[in-house]
């Protein structure tokens, strides 16, 4: 592997970490207590107000299912990353 190649392999592995990243962290950003809080609700089946839960519930619940996703994308950037700053075979 040339160094054009491996510089380029490792600015690709790197620039799909930071969305990985971003996406793994989503729902530490937001009012992450009281969506888990009405889930719990919801899954005990105890009685719920009949209005439409805010628009704060739909981006949380939309985070928590995007975190995998994002942790995915993550730990094989970061494998690629590692993989592609070491030599592949030594030189003689």
């Amino acid at each position: 592997m040339n160094p054009g190649s491996q510089r380029r392999s490792r600015t690709a592995a790197l620039v799909v970490m930071i969305p990985g990243a971003l996406l793994t962290v989503a729902p530490i950003f937001g009012p992450l207590r009281y969506t888990l809080n009405y889930v719990a609700d919801f899954i005990a089946e105890r009685p719920q107000p009949m209005r439409t839960p805010d628009i704060s519930f739909f981006v949380e619940l939309l985070a928590l299912i995007a975190c995998p996703i994002g942790l995915l994308m993550l730990a094989i950037s970061l494998f690629f990353f590692i993989r592609s700053g070491r030599p592949l075979a030594p030189r003689a």
